[in-house]
C-alpha cells in the first residue's frame, strides 16, 4: 500500500504542475509533464526507492530524488526538442519545484500516518542506557520500539518466527547469541551497528568504531567550499542589516563595548581562532562561563536574536578567512574544548576537520550543558565526518532552517 500512494504522488504532481503552467504559458505542453511524472516512476523503480522509503534517511531521500529529477528533465528536454517547445523560466522553475513538492508531500503523508512504517526495533540488553531524545529519533521515522532486559525475556515473550523481518540490537554479551538456532534467523545487529546506521552517531565506547575519523579528501572540500560561498552570497546582506540593527540597539540603550564579540575557539587540528559573533551579553559576560536558558546576562532585545541564532552569522567572515565552513562540528570555547578533551576518549577527533556554523549535532541535539550532553554531541559529530556526502550536507541545511524558524536558540 506503501508503494501505491508514494507511486501516485509522483505521477499526480508533476502533472498539477504542468497543467498550472499550460494555464499560463500556452506554448507548454501537459504532454512533457506526463512524461515527466513516468520517468520518475520508472527511474524510482529500478533504483528500488519506494522499498522501505520510510525508514531510509532524508539525505539518502534527496540524492536518489536528484537523480530521478535530472533523468526525468533529460527526457524532458529530449521531448521540447523534438516538438521545437522554448525551453523557458517557467519550465525550469518547475524542475526545482517539483521534487520540493513531491519530499514534501511525502514528509507530511509521514508525519500524519502512525502505521506508515511496520518495523519493529527489539532492543536487548542495557549495557547502553539509550536516552529520551534517541528513542524520539526512531519514533519519527515510525518504528516501533521495545526494550527488553535480557534474550531469556525476549524470549518468553516474543514468537520468534513472527519477527524475521524486524530488527534484534544486542545491547548486551554478544556470546548470549552464538549457536542459538532460534534466533539464527532473525535480523540481528551490534550496538555500534545500530547507533550509526539508524541513530546516525558513532558509538564511542567501541574504539574500532572511530578508526575511520579522517579528513575530508579534496573533492569533499571542493563541494564544501562551494557551498559556503553560496551561503556567504546569500548571508551576507542580512548580516549588514542585523549589524546595522544592532548597533543602533546598542547605542540607543548606551550598552557598552563593540557590537562584534571576539572568542577564542578550537579549529582544525586544535588550532586556535577568533570567532566572530553579534554581541547579545552584556560586556565580560563570558568570564562567568556558558550560557544558560533565561540568561539574564543576554541583553532584553537581544533574546529574540539568540533564539533565531542570528547571532552566529558573523561567522561568515571566518568562512572567508579559512577558519571554518558552513557546516561541520561547533567550534568549542577553549577552556571547555581543553575540559572535555581530558574527560572524553577522542573527543579531539572532533577537530580533525574544520568547524562549522551549523552541523549535525548542532541540529539532532540540544544546546549542551555538561558532559554528557558533550558526549552525545561528539557521537553525532564523528558520524558526520565518518559518513560525509554532500547529500547529508543539505539535510543539515534543510534542517538547519526548521531549527532556525523553531526557535530553539538561547
Amino acid at each position: 500500500m506503501i508503494k501505491l500512494y508514494l507511486i501516485l504522488i509522483d505521477i499526480i504532481f508533476p502533472i498539477l504542475v504542468g497543467f498550472i503552467l499550460t494555464l499560463l504559458v500556452t506554448n507548454i505542453s501537459i504532454l512533457s509533464y506526463m512524461l515527466f511524472s513516468l520517468i520518475i516512476v520508472l527511474s524510482s523503480i529500478l533504483m528500488g526507492f519506494y522499498e522501505d522509503y520510510y525508514s531510509i534517511h532524508l539525505s539518502e531521500k534527496i540524492r536518489i530524488t536528484f537523480f530521478t529529477t535530472i533523468t526525468a528533465i533529460f527526457f524532458q528536454l529530449i521531448y521540447l526538442s523534438y516538438y521545437s517547445i522554448n525551453l523557458n523560466i517557467f519550465i525550469i522553475k518547475s524542475w526545482i519545484l517539483i521534487p520540493i513538492i513531491i519530499l514534501s508531500v511525502r514528509y507530511f503523508l509521514k508525519i500524519n500516518n502512525k502505521s506508515i512504517n511496520n518495523i519493529t526495533i527489539s532492543i536487548i540488553g542495557n549495557i547502553y542506557k539509550f536516552k529520551d531524545h534517541e528513542i524520539k529519533i526512531l519514533r519519527n521515522k515510525k518504528f516501533s520500539v521495545k526494550f527488553y532486559d535480557g534474550l531469556n525475556q525476549y524470549l518468553d515473550r516474543v514468537d520468534v518466527k513472527s519477527e524475521k523481518s524486524n530488527i534484534v540490537v544486542i545491547n548486551t554479551d554478544s556470546t548470549m547469541f552464538q549457536n542459538n538456532e532460534a534466533l539464527s534467523s532473525l535480523n540481528t545487529i551490534s550496538l555500534c551497528q545500530f547507533m550509526e546506521n539508524y541513530l546516525r552517531k558513532v558509538c564511542i565506547d567501541d574504539k574500532s568504531a572511530c578508526n575511520d575519523i579522517n579528513k575530508y579528501n579534496k573533492s569533499d572540500i571542493l563541494f564544501k567550499r562551494i557551498i559556503d560561498y553560496i551561503a556567504v552570497i546569500i548571508l551576507f546582506p542580512i548580516l549588514i542589516l542585523l549589524s546595522i540593527y544592532v548597533i543602533s540597539m546598542n547605542f540607543l540603550k548606551s550598552y557598552n563595548g563593540s557590537f562584534i564579540f571576539l572568542q577564542k575557539r578550537h579549529g582544525e587540528d586544535q588550532g586556535i581562532f577568533s570567532v566572530y559573533k553579534l554581541r547579545t551579553m552584556y560586556v565580560d559576560s563570558d568570564i562567568q562561563g556558558n550560557t544558560t536558558k533565561s540568561d539574564e546576562r543576554v541583553y532584553p532585545y537581544a533574546r529574540v536574536l539568540r533564539k533565531l541564532r542570528l547571532d552566529e552569522l558573523p561567522q561568515i567572515l571566518n568562512i572567508l578567512l579559512g577558519h571554518m565552513h558552513l557546516v561541520g562540528p561547533r567550534a568549542e570555547w577553549i577552556e571547555l574544548s581543553n575540559l572535555y578533551s581530558t574527560e572524553i576518549d577522542n573527543y579531539k577527533l572532533r577537530n580533525v576537520v574544520r568547524p562549522g556554523i551549523t552541523g549535525w549535532a548542532q541540529v539532532l541535539y540540544q544546546y549542551g550543558f555538561d558532559i554528557n550532553d558533550s558526549k552525545q554531541k561528539l557521537m553525532f559529530d564523528l558520524y558526520y565526518i565518518k559518513n560525509w556526502t554532500i547529500w547529508l550536507e543539505l539535510e543539515i541545511c534543510i534542517k538547519t532552517i526548521i531549527v532556525i524558524l523553531d526557535k530553539k536558540g538561547f
